[in-house]
């Protein structure tokens, strides 16, 4: 009798291991689980993806088309003082829809993360500049790249040279090929098979994030 009750016990052992060993291998598999599907982000994709192409040409490539009246170009110029006019600068076309920074700001927001946009704002309306003898008396700061956009009494300006640091832009995406890699509770990260000038190209991993506003995209996309 005690052996057969040894003997259940150590069944019963055996049998809870065995179905515990079992719920946390499909708890593992549970995890991860993507919590959105490639259905769920392909019409996140499909709206973000155009609006992040005019954003791509605003800060990567030739950038805002410039006003072509004259009446308007001559107010422009005669509007700044020397600095400004040595760094070249020439008006904005207020008909593309983007009249001030502030413009610009705003539909950059609707399709980046604010942690994204930061990058984007800074190298924009900012210029890079160089700290010089950093903590001595001769410390100066160098401005090595000026800001693409800048606005001048009342006018959204470009600068003239944006055409010098342009990149080569032009990429689109197969919407078919979306795959979820994997999520979390701060985004998706997603996969793409992407087409240069219509030619075949790279797999582009992206990152989205979900925030109050709805999702926006925490990746480059050119």
């Amino acid at each position: 009798m005690k052996t057969e009750m040894k003997t259940n016990k150590t069944g019963w052992r055996r049998a809870f291991s065995g179905l515990f060993a079992a719920v946390m291998i499909l708890g593992m598999f549970g995890c991860s689980k993507p919590k959105v599907s490639a259905e769920d982000m392909r019409p996140v994709l499909e709206e973000l993806l155009p609006k992040s192409a005019e954003l791509n040409e605003i800060y990567f490539g030739d950038g805002l088309p410039t006003n072509r009246d004259e009446d308007a170009v001559r107010a422009f110029y005669e509007s700044f003082d020397t600095d400004i006019a040595a760094i070249s600068y020439e008006p904005v076309d207020p008909d593309c829809g983007y009249e001030t920074v502030d413009d610009i700001k705003a539909a950059t927001l609707e399709v980046f993360t604010e942690e994204y946009a930061e990058f984007l704002f800074d190298r924009a309306f900012k210029g890079i500049s160089d700290l010089f003898d950093e903590g001595t008396e001769t410390e100066h700061r160098s401005t090595a790249v000026y800001a693409m956009y800048i606005e001048q009494d009342g006018f959204l300006t470009k600068r003239v040279n944006l055409k010098d640091d342009a990149i080569p832009l032009g990429r689109t995406y197969d919407l078919d090929s979306l795959e979820v890699l994997r999520s979390n509770d701060t985004g998706v990260q997603v996969k793409l098979k992407s087409f240069f000038d219509g030619q075949p190209s790279v797999d582009v991993e992206m990152w989205l994030t979900e925030t109050e506003n709805g999702w926006r995209l925490d990746s480059p996309t050119y």
